[in-house]
Parts: C-alpha cells; structure tokens; sequence
C-alpha cells in the first residue's frame, strides 16, 4: 500500500446488512464499498445538523422561558 493509498480495515457484518448493503448499493449503482463510505459520511453529516436543529430548538425555548408567562396570564 502506497502512502496515497487511503487505509483499509475489516469488518464482520451480519448475513442481513451484508444484504441490504449489497442492494443499496445496486440501487445507487454504486461499488459496496461506495455504497458504505457514502454511509458512513452521511452519518456525520446527519449528527451535526441533528445537534443543530436541536441547539436551535433550545435557543427557542430559552428565548421563549425568558419572556416569561404572557400578561393576561399573570395575577
């Protein structure tokens, strides 16, 4: 392996992911190891705009906690 060479590992997958891998892949008409690493990218790629939306979410809730209860509410 060459130093350009990106570094390659193996894993143990069950008989029913190998399938489903296996299919993805077709239908993406992509090579299984495509069809994996664009997986694996997707996966970071999701995480950080999940934690997004959530820090967004809380900035909402915190905006609206911090005007407190409206007037017509309040005795």
């Amino acid at each position: 392996m060459s130093q350009s060479d990106p570094p390659s590992f193996h894993i143990r997958l069950s008989p029913a992911l190998m399938k489903r891998i296996k299919l993805a892949a077709v239908e993406n008409n992509r090579s299984i190891n495509a069809e994996m690493a664009v997986r694996l990218e997707n996966s970071f790629t999701l995480a950080e705009s999940s934690r997004q939306e959530i820090r967004d979410l809380l900035s909402e809730a915190i905006a609206v906690l911090d005007k407190g209860p409206p007037a017509s509410s309040r005795k």
